[in-house]
């Protein structure tokens, strides 16, 4: 699910390098910047539109950027304007590119998610971040993730003619989707979510997908699998097609997904400025959508279930109402902040790898 951007602390105004833990969903973006009280995190649909005309007014969200490339490292992205996130739904509703539609986007607009997250903090004339990246598939698309990524690359952020910014970043890893969920739980306070010495199974529940994973002692994984079932998208599919809805509607369509995510966000369940409250619809939906998940997650890591010491769940699906005691009713620990979890693992590891030259 998304969330409002956090801005614990601004960002400082200084040109030393900050380590940055960058999860690419393909539901959303989640960046982590700084650590201790000066860390920001932003979090932004992973969406992506190319503009090709001039705006009517220059468009600016909490949840999405727009950049201007001027020169850099990627040359074929010179003179291009993008929107990003919500701002790219905004503008092209139907058209917008959806990194979920194919695993390859992760890595070939990566490097546009992560501009158009800086987007939407505070100018900064120069911007000098230590990368670590997670990518679904790392044999696959960590070469590519890396060489589209890297290098210096000259923007103007929230307009063509806006002041310039230059965009150093450095890739210092990339690691499996995960690995920075394994990272925050085995060092979370004060006792560990995790056994790092013994075999440990983890479910993220993402916006798009639900996949159980298996790490072995030490946090190498040893099995992973992306369920055949969607993620949180289907929930929101499903309450959005609830025929009580509809007819609630009298337009003969299904809701928007948009309007119940923020409902369900808020804990409120008010179906926008309509005086309608879904509540029981989400409660009639989400034991099902979360028992036919359960149920394939187990299935798949059934031989693994006997030797596991640690059971834990992460991803925004793990922050909706009522399912972090359902999960506990299973046997599942809900890992706290289970959306960020993978991003703020990650930074932990950048700042680390920064600080030993790596």
């Amino acid at each position: 699910m998304i969330a409002t951007q956090l801005k614990e602390a601004e960002t400082p105004q200084t040109t030393s390098k900050i380590a940055v833990g960058d999860d690419s969903g393909a539901g959303l973006k989640k960046l982590c910047l700084g650590n201790g009280t000066t860390q920001t995190r932003v979090r932004t649909p992973s969406k992506v539109l190319e503009i090709k005309e001039e705006l009517h007014d220059v468009l600016t969200s909490d949840e999405g950027g727009h950049f201007f490339y001027h020169s850099g490292d990627r040359q074929d992205l010179v003179g291009r304007e993008f929107l990003t996130g919500t701002l790219a739904s905004w503008k092209a509703p139907t058209t917008h590119i959806k990194l979920s539609d194919d695993p390859a986007l992760k890595a070939e607009y990566g490097l546009h998610t992560l501009l158009g997250a800086l987007a939407t903090l505070p100018y900064r004339q120069e911007w000098n971040l230590h990368l670590v990246l997670s990518i679904h598939n790392v044999k696959v698309f960590k070469n590519l993730l890396t060489d589209k990524t890297s290098g210096s690359h000259t923007v103007s952020f929230n307009g063509k003619n806006t002041p310039m910014s230059q965009v150093n970043l450095n890739v210092s890893l990339v690691v499996p989707e995960g690995a920075g969920s394994y990272s925050y739980c085995v060092s979370a306070k004060p006792e560990p979510l995790i056994d790092r010495s013994a075999h440990a199974i983890a479910v993220d529940f993402g916006t798009s997908t639900v996949i159980p994973t298996v790490f072995a002692p030490g946090g190498s994984i040893i099995h992973r699998q992306v369920l055949e079932v969607g993620g949180c998208i289907d929930l929101l599919d499903a309450i959005a097609a609830d025929p009580e809805l509809v007819q609630f509607l009298g337009t003969g369509k299904a809701g928007s997904i948009e309007i119940i995510r923020q409902g369900i966000e808020s804990h409120l369940f008010q179906y926008g400025t309509r005086n309608f409250n879904f509540r029981h619809i989400y409660a009639r939906h989400l034991k099902p959508w979360l028992a036919d998940r359960l149920r394939l997650a187990f299935k798949e890591v059934e031989e693994w279930r006997d030797a596991a010491q640690s059971f834990v769940a992460w991803g925004g699906g793990v922050e909706m109402p009522g399912i972090a005691s359902m999960l506990q009713r299973e046997g599942i620990t809900p890992v706290p902040e289970g959306c960020w979890a993978n991003a703020v693992g990650l930074q932990r590891m950048a700042f680390g790898r920064m600080q030993r030259g790596k």
